[in-house]
């Protein structure tokens, strides 16, 4: 960690006007790891993750023939346009974009017409070492938040009620370090049986209290009993008690494509995007972060120079392990999902209906053309 700090270089712009007219230099991760992902490998390969080196060998496919596609041809000029098929890496930021905005665009079909409001939920950063390549415990981070907001939820209406959420995990902050945090879209109020009951107000203090109290516990049953681990919770029980922060006051205006578009900035993408990376010379990559106040306010901005091995080291060690769902759907939310996916298998598999819903979303030509050639890696 001590090489990792010597070698990372952070800097303010010296004025505002850099701040605001900063042109993106065209720079793609992509190929960053397309120039050094083989030295990477070969000199890593026995730390590596398996899920690290298949996310990584997808990309270079991307979008490229031998990965496959599909020809269309218009029956009525005869004219043809082939479409490739995306890699879809979870750190690749063509693909990203794609996912988001699919998932966005499901995502306005499944919410109630009520207001919802963009919580974020943090932690003390000394807490974030015990969860680093520890995915087990991650999904205890996201069940707490659900828990608490639940808690203060039903506690504001003086009844049991059923709320509904849809919880993003993110591993990193914008300076590509281990950070924990949540981003949560929280619909104001729940249902009663079958009656919605809304309820606009939360406590902040209550629930930020309660967040802390839920997560601590739940940690305490998943780590090893150990007097280590019990000093560790009482200490951060005790003499951390305003390291546990939540921000609910955001409203999020507008309907629900909205409110979809506007959480699904926070969904599946690289931990960087290619727009934040101003400079990237073969050895060292240059990008930057916005500093924001506890409002979400950008009030600066920072940049920091990386080496090449370490970015990419940095970028990786954020994919989650197989199988592991960074976005997942609580309470009412969890319900609709359910139904609106039951029968599908009788159809056809999930993955050539998202294939095929992908393409027509995409490329006004599925909508009239005919398929003439196709080819499946």
């Amino acid at each position: 960690m001590g090489v990792i700090e010597i070698m990372t270089k952070t800097t303010t712009p010296t004025n505002i006007n850099e701040i605001q007219n900063i042109k993106t230099s065209g720079i793609a991760i992509n190929q960053i790891f397309s120039d050094h992902w083989e030295t990477y490998f070969k000199k890593h390969r026995a730390k590596l993750r398996d899920v690290e080196i298949r996310e990584v060998w997808k990309m270079p496919h991307c979008q490229d023939p031998s990965n496959g596609y599909l020809t269309f041809e218009c029956p009525n000029c005869g004219e043809t346009k082939t479409i490739h098929f995306n890699c879809n890496s979870r750190i690749c930021t063509h693909c990203g974009k794609i996912y988001n905005d699919k998932w966005a665009s499901d995502l306005a079909g499944r919410l109630f017409d009520v207001p919802h409001r963009h919580v974020i939920m943090t932690m003390s950063h000394y807490l974030w070492p015990i969860f680093k390549n520890n995915w087990e415990l991650l999904k205890v981070v996201m069940d707490s938040a659900i828990e608490a907001i639940a808690d203060a939820i039903s506690k504001r209406a003086k009844r049991d009620l059923k709320p509904a959420f849809v919880v993003v995990l993110h591993t990193y902050g914008g300076d590509l370090k281990f950070n924990v945090h949540l981003h949560l879209l929280v619909a104001e109020g729940g249902f009663q049986g079958d009656k919605w009951v809304d309820v606009n107000v939360i406590p902040y203090t209550t629930l930020r209290h309660k967040w802390q109290e839920v997560l601590l516990t739940n940690l305490e049953k998943h780590l090893p009993d150990t007097e280590e681990n019990r000093e560790l919770m009482r200490f951060f029980k005790e003499d951390f008690k305003k390291d546990f922060f939540v921000n609910a006051k955001r409203r999020i205006t507008g309907g629900k494509k909205e409110i979809a578009r506007y959480i699904g900035r926070y969904i599946r993408h690289p931990a960087v995007a290619n727009s934040r990376i101003t400079n990237y010379d073969g050895k060292n990559v240059r990008f930057y972060y916005d500093k924001k106040d506890k409002d979400g306010k950008i009030i600066g901005r920072l940049y920091k120079t990386m080496e090449v091995e370490e970015f990419i080291e940095a970028i990786i060690s954020h994919i989650p392990d197989n199988q592991f769902r960074t976005v997942r759907y609580y309470g009412a939310y969890w319900r609709i999902k359910k139904s609106k996916f039951k029968g599908i298998i009788d159809l056809e598999t999930i993955y050539q209906k998202s294939l095929m819903d992908f393409i027509k979303i995409s490329n006004k030509w599925a909508q009239f053309a005919q398929i003439v050639s196709a080819k499946w890696s």
